[in-house]
């Protein structure tokens, strides 16, 4: 696929090795770049893929989260600036510029913002604005082509409050372009929204009952997705949660 211009100098390539978006954001004084592929080859291909819409120097980098298809081709940038949040830093092993809840970055003409709002599909998912444009990358908080994806690193019970808090930033008319898939909506983000939130609440409810672990792994009901895709949710929630209390059996009376 070819570079998509979603907004003024600001583009999105959605390349068929891991479905995986990359995003692009040209200013005055260089280009910037929001992830950079799954290994080095792919990222060398992605450096001569930039090469066809700018000449300008690819000076910043940055990384939406810590999985490998997001940050392995960060070493064939060696002129650019690596930005992630800190806790990508230290999951990925990243030389990078950390930050904690938020950072400008000043492209000359034009400024980039990250931002942290908690816990979801990592500890350390950055969101990436670029406001003259109502551009915002959200890696893999939101996917298109497939259902959010629930790993060992996940935070199942707080995606769904980090992601509305996401979304309470986005102005009318915002792009949004998630880590996977085709670029959506605010509406899209906020559908999904509520079908984490439905994983969650699914989740909690069962604990609640006292159902356990175990049993929960094999709960088919109250999905929005197919429950085997679902298992690391149900072991991370488990795991915050703690064991179940078993169900209170109320006592009979006389009579």
């Amino acid at each position: 696929m070819s570079w998509t211009e979603i907004g003024d100098r600001c583009w999105v390539r959605r390349y068929d090795e891991w479905d995986l978006n990359v995003g692009l954001v040209v200013g005055s004084d260089g280009a910037l770049v929001i992830d950079t592929r799954a290994t080095t080859e792919e990222a060398e291909e992605l450096l001569g893929h930039i090469r066809e819409v700018t000449e300008l120097p690819v000076r910043w980098v940055v990384n939406t989260h810590s999985h490998f298809d997001h940050v392995n081709g960060n070493g064939v940038f060696t002129e650019a600036t690596a930005y992630a949040h800190e806790n990508t830093v230290a999951a990925a092993g990243l030389t990078a510029v950390s930050f904690s809840v938020a950072k400008v970055i000043d492209l000359g003409d034009r400024r980039v913002e990250l931002l942290y709002l908690g816990n979801a599909h990592t500890a350390g998912d950055a969101v990436v604005v670029v406001p003259d444009v109502n551009v915002f990358f959200l890696g893999d908080l939101v996917e298109e082509s497939q259902p959010p994806q629930y790993g060992d690193d996940s935070f199942p019970l707080e995606w769904p409050d980090t992601l509305e808090r996401i979304i309470g930033t986005m102005p009318a008319g915002a792009i949004v372009v998630p880590g996977h898939g085709a670029v959506v909506d605010a509406t899209f983000a906020t559908a999904q929204r509520d079908e984490i939130g439905q994983v969650a609440n699914t989740i909690s409810d069962l604990h609640h009952a006292g159902t356990s672990l175990e049993d929960a792994l094999k709960h088919t009901e109250g999905w929005p997705w197919d429950g085997a895709d679902l298992q690391d949710a149900i072991k991370r929630a488990y795991g915050v949660l703690g064991p179940p209390r078993r169900p209170t059996i109320p006592l009979l009376g006389p009579g």
